[in-house]
């Protein structure tokens, strides 16, 4: 148990701290990832949306 230890205190060691393009790149491309999956989501959304109202419709009236 002590080496886990003194093993995971080796590794906390050797983490570096990001420098400030790295952190403002990711963030920036982690809005990005986001606001295009958003637009993915929605347009998925709207589609299948349609689908169901569609089928909805037509098995209603159908019964």
């Amino acid at each position: 148990m002590l080496s886990f230890f003194y093993d995971s205190l080796d590794t906390l060691k050797k983490v570096k701290k990001p420098t400030n393009a790295e952190v403002i790149n990711l963030t920036m491309i982690i809005f990005l990832v986001v606001i295009i999956s958003a637009l993915i989501f929605s347009l998925y959304d709207g589609v299948f949306g349609k689908v169901y109202g569609y089928i909805y419709d037509t098995l209603s009236a159908a019964f």
